[in-house]
């Protein structure tokens, strides 16, 4: 079975459905397709219509066989949570469908 590696914010979306805006890579100099490919101290943010609903994620879980620079890449099997600023978690975060023509076989 392989997952589907994350390289573009617009495949992840927040417990409210609303798409990322974009994400704060860590790590460029793993990428595809000119992309770099999002790991697990990526933050992904997803616009609101104030700074209070704003939402940035953090990943709980990512790939443990495939890392860069040591940390794991996000695939469509990894875990997130959205934060907003009042009054915590938001819900979880998703993967869809991520990046087909980079895959991680497990």
């Amino acid at each position: 079975m392989s997952n589907a590696t994350l390289t573009n914010a617009t495949d992840i979306s927040d417990s409210a459905q609303g798409r990322a805006a974009s994400f704060v890579p860590t790590n460029l100099r793993v990428t595809s397709g000119n992309l770099p490919l999002s790991v697990q101290t990526d933050v992904p943010l997803f616009p609101g219509s104030s700074p209070v609903m704003t939402v940035t994620g953090t990943w709980t879980m990512t790939g443990t066989r495939v890392t860069a620079g040591g940390i794991g890449v996000v695939n469509a099997g990894s875990i997130g949570v959205g934060y907003t600023a009042v009054p915590g978690s938001s819900g979880p975060l998703q993967i869809n469908p991520g990046n087909s023509h980079v895959t991680v076989k497990v």
